[in-house]
């Protein structure tokens, strides 16, 4: 019995301790942050922000307790003008002598910014006591997304993105930051992390703006740069399935790769389609399959319902079987979308970061 909704103000406390996990970039163990997220998001689903500006969390709820018991989000612009993204573009540069007949390929970190940045998924955290669910929790609080999107197209970018987390140490600091961020500015990775999420202008101002050869940093350094941390790799993995792929760009302060998919060729987002909800499925008549199904409602405080149900889709249109379909308050003949999960042999999440 689980329904996924927008997150309400009410949830901070929730929120706060389901952050205290992982402490992401996008959603920091910060009360101070995560109030002003909830804001964000409620303006968000609300329409009252431009799209750029808009920020959208979503909450796994268990109906039988009312815990909050996982999150997500989706960044509508990572990039704008007041907040640019930065990000290295990893790249490769020759040479070769002829005096000494030698030839090299090296690998070298060009820093960008981008204002006009692309749609970014993130902030997947999935409660401990539920990973491994027989239902697949964690790959339900990542899909609601795609659907979300296919649901509304023309609020997001032409490309949707995904930071995964590279191998970190013990302490959860980056080594590359250690041997290269910190020289540059002289904050720790902790300091430098935390100021990052508000502010990019001590990144543009004292990092160098010419290419910086990775063949002066440490090997153990070098070879953790865009490589994916093992617990990300289900993340990975399922990213890959559905379309995206690695851009050769990747995080400053961590060294973690950036995915990146075209947002109309994602293989989710291609599957959204629309119906009128037609009642629920007889006892005796066998489904289609399973789908992520959602409404939207706009005369009361919950705006977005979601939840995975048994389908038939039909002429007549969707008829739906879950024990939790009470939840999405829907009359006959009520427009509905739903995310087909028929034939997708994806790995299943078990709550690790994105970013």
């Amino acid at each position: 019995m689980f329904l996924l909704r927008e997150v309400h103000p009410n949830d901070l406390d929730d929120l706060e301790k389901l952050a205290k996990f992982l402490n992401t970039v996008n959603l920091p163990a910060d009360r101070d942050r995560l109030q002003m997220l909830i804001e964000t998001s409620r303006n968000s689903f609300e329409q009252s922000l431009e799209h750029k500006d808009r920020e959208y969390v979503f909450v796994l709820i268990h109906t039988d307790t009312q815990q909050l018991i996982g999150t997500c989000m989706i960044i509508a612009q990572h990039g704008t003008y007041r907040r640019p993204s930065v990000y290295f573009n990893v790249q490769e540069e020759q040479k070769y002598s002829e005096t000494l007949d030698k030839y090299f390929v090296h690998q070298v970190l060009q820093l960008h910014f981008n204002y006009d940045g692309p749609t970014e998924i993130g902030g997947l955290i999935l409660h401990p006591d539920y990973q491994g669910h027989t239902q697949k929790l964690g790959k339900i609080l990542s899909f609601v997304r795609f659907l979300f999107i296919g649901m509304h197209r023309t609020w997001f970018r032409e490309t949707i993105i995904a930071e995964l987390l590279p191998p970190l140490k013990a302490d959860g600091t980056s080594e590359l930051w250690n041997c290269l961020g910190a020289n540059f500015t002289g904050l720790d990775y902790t300091t430098a992390d935390k100021l990052s999420r508000q502010n990019v202008e001590f990144i543009r101002s004292l990092f160098p703006q010419t290419a910086i050869y990775t063949a002066l940093l440490p090997e153990p350094v070098r070879e953790r740069i865009g490589q994916v941390g093992a617990p990300t790799k289900p993340v990975e993995k399922m990213l890959k399935g559905i379309g995206f792929r690695n851009n050769n760009s990747i995080d400053p302060f961590d060294g973690g790769p950036t995915f990146a998919v075209a947002t109309d060729q994602c293989e989710l987002i291609k599957r959204v389609q629309r119906a009128n909800f037609s009642g629920e499925i007889p006892a005796n008549v066998t489904p289609d399959g399973q789908a992520l199904v959602a409404t939207e409602h706009h005369a009361d405080d919950v705006r977005f319902r979601a939840i995975l149900a048994d389908y038939i889709l039909t002429p007549q249109g969707l008829s739906l079987r879950s024990p939790n379909l009470q939840c999405l308050q829907i009359p006959i003949g009520s427009p509905i979308v739903f995310l087909p999960l028929n034939g997708l042999d994806l790995e299943d999440l078990y709550g690790v970061k994105l970013t």
